[in-house]
């Protein structure tokens, strides 16, 4: 008889990503957790085209598989070192650093090979200023000078550093700096002797956040940079590619009409005649590249490969659309759907003419690397990292169902996972996604299958807010907190429980985090029909969050369609919308959880919830994660990870 998933499983459990094809090999990442030193890893492997497999580096964090000539480079992460260049020798030898790793200010942060496969090109980062929270005998003092200062998951941003672009050259393997700049970039593409790469269009600004992302070629000969996204003044660009001969250009993006949340499409860039064109603008309810990724707490060491070219004139995308990942052909006039199944492609590459290897994942299957056959659309499975550890495991299979919205307008989707043993009735847990502006999908969620297999029923939908459904979809919530979303949610419960049939009335329970953290104590500030409540990384107060969080500034403006400092009126909105503001009405049991490094949503906003609720004499209690971001029920260290699956349970349990 084989075992349900347990918090314990992340140690053996696997994932694939980053996959390369590279003469008749396929590299990619192999991505794990060791317990011992509760940190995350990846090997780089290969598999040859007999299928054997092999490990080319041992120990810490590797990635970005590339090879020039005789070599493979790839990135290499000792545990709390900043990332560095390595190569070693395909035909055999020992891995050795490469580039500028005599120096710790510097960090290796993307690699990309040109078209033509002549150079590699090298992002570097220097700084001698340390973004983590670190205890120190003699600590330095932190002088903030940017508005748009620290970033969640990192910490604070530097005001010296300095990122250069490094070119190694095929022939002679040497390293040659094209340029350093103060203003960030992110290396996308290159071919001989231009390179594209994506930054903000108003790096200097100071009062506000750039919320443009620009494409820009730059000429090695003649030194000089071109914007070529121009047209789309306000644009935000996330990925691009350039075609086998290099007169075109795919690009993945939006006119960011929707600041932090529109729906993106792709373009080309005609080299020739220089114009720009939107290839996807009429498809609907579709989301191409990964910036709406689909609610997960699995896949590590993702690189988000949306684009590819297959030949001078066909490139392969991928797609977000009601909640799993699509495939589409597209060409100088028309795009074709190629792929749509119930799955999460986390990353995809060519390997050959009509051939694309896929890092795949399901709800009911944590990971594989897949061959798909673009001919005869068939697919073929190459690797399954946890083979053996499913001779002895079996996970749990979702049901997706929909539902007509309480106000008659919105045809809504979502998933049922059953507990485990199926018992005659279970409690059902109402889970609420983060975001709002995500979805949950057709992805393996492994804190999902451990709480089935403790016995609860999971409910999750996809409200008005969430991404994968259109922009007009995504916009609702938008000045409308708790309005619609709040309603959807409860709705897709009422169906549940009236449709599955084993699902206990009597035992509703409710939690999520960050947006869905908002949700839960929203909901119970307003309905009494839970035993408990887990809200995780919470809002409770938009007033607080705009000056304490790193988005907050700008975040609560679009998302609550107001200037805080505005006016009395705008004041009074935010209060309004805000879960805090109906704490004493709260008699739902409620535990709070939250890490103490979120920049994203602070702990204060935690803090400010369990007072309230204390204060008016309700039951909640906190746990507070050390050296934990917003992140922390998906990256954040894994023996935290754990202990949080069992505070969860814990509360749950001692409310039946």
């Amino acid at each position: 008889m084989t075992k349900n998933i347990a918090p314990e499983d992340l140690y053996q459990l696997r994932s694939v990503s980053q996959v390369r094809f590279f003469d008749n090999k396929i590299f990619f990442t192999e991505n794990f957790i060791k317990k011992d030193s509760n940190s995350y890893l990846a090997n780089l492997v290969s598999l040859d085209q007999d299928k054997n497999y092999r490990i080319w580096s041992h120990d810490g964090l590797n990635s970005s598989p590339r090879v020039l000539g005789d070599f493979l480079y790839y990135r290499h992460q000792e545990d709390g070192e900043k990332p560095q260049l390595y190569r070693m020798p395909i035909d055999g030898g020992s891995s050795q650093p490469f580039l500028l790793t005599d120096s710790d200010d510097i960090s290796v942060q993307e690699l990309v090979i040109s078209n033509d496969a002549q150079a590699l090109y090298v992002k570097t980062k220097k700084t001698k200023e340390k973004p983590k929270f670190k205890t120190e005998k003699f600590p330095p003092v932190r002088h903030v000078t940017k508005l748009n200062g620290r970033l969640d998951g990192y910490g604070w941003f530097e005001n010296d550093a300095e990122f250069s672009l490094i070119k190694i050259d095929k022939l002679t393997q040497e390293a040659t700096v094209l340029f350093t700049t103060k203003d960030d970039f992110q290396l996308a593409a290159a071919k001989a002797g231009t390179i594209a790469y994506i930054r903000g269009r108003q790096p200097e600004l100071d009062t506000d956040i750039d919320y443009t992302k620009a494409v820009y070629l730059y000429n090695e000969k003649t030194g000089k940079t071109q914007l070529i996204t121009a047209e789309v003044a306000q644009g935000s660009f996330s990925a691009a590619a350039f075609s086998p001969d290099g007169t075109t250009l795919a690009l993945v993006g939006n006119d960011n009409s929707h600041p932090g949340q529109t729906v993106n499409d792709l373009w080309l860039y005609s080299l020739k005649t220089k114009q720009l064109t939107n290839l996807t603008r009429q498809l609907s309810d579709v989301d191409v590249g990964y910036e709406a990724a689909l609610t997960a707490d699995f896949a590590q060491n993702l690189c988000s490969n949306s684009v590819v070219w297959l030949d001078n004139d066909q490139c392969v995308f991928t797609a977000l659309h009601h909640g799993h990942s699509q495939l589409y052909l597209g060409n100088q006039g028309t795009v074709q759907l190629i792929r749509d199944e119930a799955e999460d492609i986390t990353d995809f590459c060519t390997a050959g003419p009509q051939q694309l290897l896929l890092t795949v994942s399901k709800q009911a299957l944590p990971s594989e690397l897949l061959l798909f056959d673009l001919e005869t659309k068939t697919t073929s499975q190459l690797y399954n990292p946890n083979h053996d550890f499913e001779q002895t495991h079996s996970y749990l299979e979702a049901q997706k169902f929909t539902y007509l919205s309480k106000d008659k307008t919105q045809e809504l989707e979502g998933w049922y996972l059953p507990a485990a043993n199926q018992p005659k009735q279970s409690p059902v847990l109402l889970y609420v996604h983060g975001g709002p502006h995500a979805a949950y999908g057709e992805a393996f969620f492994h804190e999902f299958q451990v709480l089935a297999s403790w016995g609860y029923g999971i409910v999750y939908v996809n409200p008005r807010g969430s991404t994968t459904y259109g922009q007009k979809f995504c916009d609702d919530v938008d000045g409308h907190y708790g309005e619609n979303d709040f309603s959807d949610v409860l709705t897709g419960l009422d169906y549940a429980l009236e449709h599955f049939p084993e699902l206990d009335k009597n035992h509703q329970y409710i939690a999520g985090g960050s947006y869905g953290g908002f949700m839960t104590t929203w909901a119970v500030g307003h309905t009494k029909r839970f035993k408990a409540a887990v809200a995780q990384r919470c809002v409770s107060d938009w007033i607080s969050m705009n000056g304490t969080s790193d988005i907050g500034y700008w975040f609560d403006r679009q998302e609550l369609q107001a200037d805080l400092f505005s006016d009395d009126e705008a004041r009074q909105k935010y209060w309004r919308m805000s879960p805090l503001a109906y704490a004493q009405n709260v008699t739902t049991p409620i535990r709070l959880l939250h890490g103490e490094w979120d920049m994203r949503c602070p702990i204060s906003q935690s803090e400010e919830f369990f007072t309230a609720v204390k204060l008016a004499g309700g039951e909640t209690d906190m746990i507070r994660y050390p050296q934990s971001f917003h992140g922390v029920s998906r990256n954040g260290l894994p023996s935290i990870r754990i202990h949080r699956m069992y505070d969860i349970k814990e509360w749950f349990d001692q409310h039946q």
